[in-house]
């Protein structure tokens, strides 16, 4: 294995591995290579069976608090409510196995960017081989349009270009040479190399292969996808943390209430039973349901923004993302090179400027699509032309190719010669520049004038070529410099704007240069006082995790990064307490996606590799899609949180009715049945339709929410005990109502509880979110299906007063219409008093 050959000399390297420049190895030596280094392919390390990834999505603190709920169920004989919460079970548990083995794949994507045949020099000649047979000495022919198999160091070249955006995140292609570089060059800069996975765009080359398989800059990100560990999101953790809290709380009330009702003297079997009731019922079994169905409806959702989520939890995790890495190149940037500016000597030089444009070029244009070269294409579509006809008028005779050493292309035609190159070059070569009376000498002092537009168009991050046209190389007159970038997309800058005014903090990490990435940084608003910090490659090899930890709130962009490079960063920020969304579309980015929380792959430029190891992939590439995506995810998140409140309010008025008539020494206001019916007919339908709703206003004006911050605060603590308050309140309203109204009759007084806790709690539902109805209350027609929800639930328990079955099952009969009048008003109260308390506070 070889790390530095980019510092070697190619003819070093060929003793080394015993390669002849001009015959290779020998079958003989390959057949030894093979036998030494092994086949050129990529390795999995064992895998996790299927059956083991299926066992461990039902280890987690809910899973064992609702299989406790669905066994006590099933003793009780309630088998529909025990049913039910093992289907929630099994449905949560198919969902996280199917996410993470699907995790698994992206090895084979990165397999499958290898070619399957290539050309090597092999026994003095030119064989086709099969990549996998391909060994460190052989020596691999190269031309336009060749997928390159191995690690290679080139040794001869001509015009020889590679695209490796997919490897290194460079978004042109890279122009090869074959001198030594310094030791410490980094992987975007060793320009004398070519690499596995990569292609070649134009002219033909030599290069000497120097590792495979596993050793290859390809096969060191595939071990690293390998050890990456599967990250835990936000809606996870916070989960475990309020299922513990729920386990012990249960315990806790269902021990409590017991107790007292034995130190009463009430029946231990009855007390059991009523301490498990309340036990089964202080469990929000619906919250796994419609947490995953919050989440699946919310996919469906972000489907119709572009986003296509491929990890149910990482819909939410988006919501909760404090920093986004984000790629520059089709992400920031249209992916166009765009001809920003053209700085001209003269006005009259327009047309000149043109031709020189369009004749000194190889790239041809079809339907508006670019073939050949990106900055040419770029030239092309400036110059705006009929190019055919204009090419036709003035026929190509002869032609210099571009070459890195002569730094300018030269083509020949009957009425002059056209020119472009490096402006230093072109300035060089030119005796003359235009003017109004036409060609006048280019005196040392305009040279030095354009020298300085060229170094301003360059601080701006544009590449800069001039052109130049004469009746020979040697008269030769200036005609201007076109500043060439790939402009950023019209919608970004607002984007990133939303983003900070939403405390989401806005990284670029690009192969790019620092100068070109600052420049579209600063333009896009990225780069800014409060964020000015930029690094590069070179910078993180010093630095480590905690350092950049430590830095992390002051970076804007990194450029010439390589894969460890992005990994690194995407560590340090999660060292320092970050949730990172990070973006990628290329090999180099693999493993940072799959370290990130939400790796963001794109969908029109990404490889598979990048999807592969992704949780999102946007379908359009665009980084206001990211941002519509986090403001669905902070949506998913206040449902979640919506529905928790709900169903612990709901579950903890039930426990207050009970314990409170326990306490006062009342008859049972709710029997075990009723309980369970309660949780039955309130859960499901009105907390699975709060799903639904839509975002609340101001949603991206808020900071991100702590990592630490638990699913219920010790706000929303608060909140739930007072609200819980105010409906048992409701009840016992009711309660003592039908006692005076029925003089002394408990059994009476203790159906019209039950049907009012019922409905008391089913209005209440409009509560739980943040304004009031009496200042907004167009609000309660927002969500229409959980007015349907609430109607239906509604109308089945109403139903079930004539319906003998439950009327024996329940103890309960018809109610008269003064009765049920009572019901509905003291139902409504709790739902009166909390809008209240909202229309107050709101102030």
């Amino acid at each position: 294995m070889n790390r530095n050959p980019h510092a070697a000399s190619a003819e070093h390297l060929m003793n080394e591995l015993g390669t002849l420049p001009e015959g290779g190895l020998n079958d003989r030596q390959a057949a030894l290579a093979l036998e030494k280094y092994g086949a050129n392919v990529l390795e999995e390390t064992e895998t996790v069976p299927w059956w083991k990834i299926l066992l461990r999505q039902f280890t987690t603190s809910m899973v064992y608090l609702l299989t406790a709920a669905a066994i006590i169920s099933f003793v009780m004989k309630e088998t529909l409510d025990g049913s039910a919460i093992v289907v929630v079970i099994i449905i949560n548990g198919v969902i996280g196995f199917l996410t993470e083995y699907r995790a698994e794949r992206a090895l084979q994507a990165l397999k499958a960017m290898t070619s399957p045949h290539c050309r090597v020099l092999r026994n003095g000649r030119p064989a086709l081989i099969q990549s996998k047979d391909v060994v460190p000495g052989d020596i691999l022919i190269l031309e336009a349009g060749d997928v390159i198999p191995a690690d290679g160091r080139l040794f001869k070249i001509s015009n020889f270009m590679v695209n490796e955006a997919a490897l290194t995140g460079e978004s042109m292609p890279i122009e090869k040479i074959t001198e030594t570089l310094a030791y410490e060059t980094l992987l975007p800069d060793r320009k004398n190399c070519v690499y596995a996975g990569t292609s070649v765009v134009k002219g033909t080359a030599r290069a000497l292969v120097f590792n495979t398989g596993m050793d290859s800059e390809i096969g060191r990100i595939g071990k690293m996808l390998q050890h990456v560990a599967a990250q835990s999101t936000p809606l996870e953790e916070r989960l475990a943390r309020f299922s513990q809290f729920l386990i012990w709380a249960t315990l806790a009330i269902a021990t409590i209430i017991v107790g007292i009702g034995i130190f009463q003297g009430r029946g231990f079997v009855s007390m059991l039973e009523t301490g498990i009731a309340l036990a089964v019922a202080a469990v929000p079994e619906g919250l796994p349901f419609v947490a995953t169905m919050t989440l699946a409806l919310g996919v469906h959702r972000m489907a119709k923004i572009n986003a296509l989520v491929r990890n149910l939890a990482s819909v939410e995790t988006l919501g909760s993302t404090t920093v986004i890495c984000t790629d520059k190149t089709g992400t920031l940037t249209m992916n166009n090179m765009t001809v920003r500016t053209a700085e001209l000597v003269h006005p009259l030089a327009s047309s000149l400027f043109l031709r020189t444009a369009v004749l000194c070029n190889d790239a041809v244009l079809s339907k508006d699509e670019g073939i050949g070269d990106p900055m040419e294409v770029a030239l092309l579509r400036y110059a705006g032309e009929d190019i055919v006809s204009l090419r036709k008028s003035f026929p190509r005779i002869k032609e210099e190719p571009f070459d890195s050493q002569a730094m300018r292309m030269v083509t020949w035609h009957e009425n002059g010669v056209a020119v472009k190159g490096a402006p230093e070059r072109i300035l060089n070569d030119s005796s003359a520049i235009w003017s109004e009376e036409g060609a006048i000498p280019l005196t040392e002092e305009s040279r030095e004038e354009w020298y300085a537009k060229v170094r301003e168009l360059a601080s701006k991050g544009m590449r800069t070529i001039a052109m130049a046209w004469g009746s020979s190389l040697e008269d030769l007159v200036f005609l201007g410099v076109a500043g060439i970038d790939d402009p950023p997309r019209e919608e970004v800058p607002e984007a990133v704007s939303l983003c900070h005014k939403a405390g989401i903090h806005v990284i670029m990490i690009t192969g790019d240069h620092r100068v070109t990435a600052e420049a579209i940084a600063q333009e896009i608003g990225i780069l800014k006082d409060t964020h000015k910090t930029s690094l590069t490659g070179a910078d993180l090899e010093r630095m480590s995790e905690d350092e950049i930890a430590a830095q992390a709130g002051q970076v804007a962009v990194v450029a010439r990064v390589a894969p460890e490079h992005k990994l690194k960063i995407v560590k340090g920020l999660q060292k320092a307490g970050e949730v990172v969304a990070m973006t990628g579309d290329g090999v180099n980015d693999a493993v940072a996606l799959k370290q990130a929380d939400v790796g963001i792959a794109m969908g029109i430029q990404g490889t598979e590799v990048s999807k592969e190891a992704s949780d999102i992939i946007l379908q359009d590439d665009r980084f206001n899609t990211i941002v519509e995506a986090v403001k669905e995810g902070r949506r998913i998140f206040d449902n979640i949180r919506k529905a928790i409140l709900f169903l612990l309010c709901c579950n903890m008025s039930e426990v207050l009715t009970v314990f409170i008539s326990i306490i006062m020494k009342l008859p049972a206001i709710l029997i075990p049945l009723q309980i369970l019916w309660i949780n039955l007919v309130t859960d499901v339908l009105p907390a699975l339709a709060l799903s639904l709703d839509s975002a609340e206003p101001g949603i991206m004006d808020r900071k991100p929410k702590s990592r630490d911050e638990g699913i219920i605060t010790g706000t929303h603590k608060i909140l739930i005990l007072f609200y819980s308050v105010v409906i048992t309140s409701g009840v016992f309203a009711a309660y003592y109502w039908s006692l005076w109204y029925h003089k002394g009759d408990f059994v009476r007084a203790t159906e019209i509880s039950f049907h009012t806790l019922v409905l008391a709690q089913l209005f209440f539902v409009v509560s739980v979110r943040k304004q009031s109805l009496f200042r907004y209350p167009s609000q309660l027609w927002q969500n229409l299906w959980l007015l349907c929800g609430i109607a239906l639930s509604i109308s089945l328990q109403i139903s079930i007063t004539y319906i003998p079955l439950f009327q024996e099952v329940l103890r309960i009969v018809p109610l008269q219409l003064e009765e049920w009048g009572i019901v509905f008003c003291a139902a409504l109260l709790p739902t009166l008093i909390a809008q209240l308390r909202k229309f107050i506070t709101e102030f």
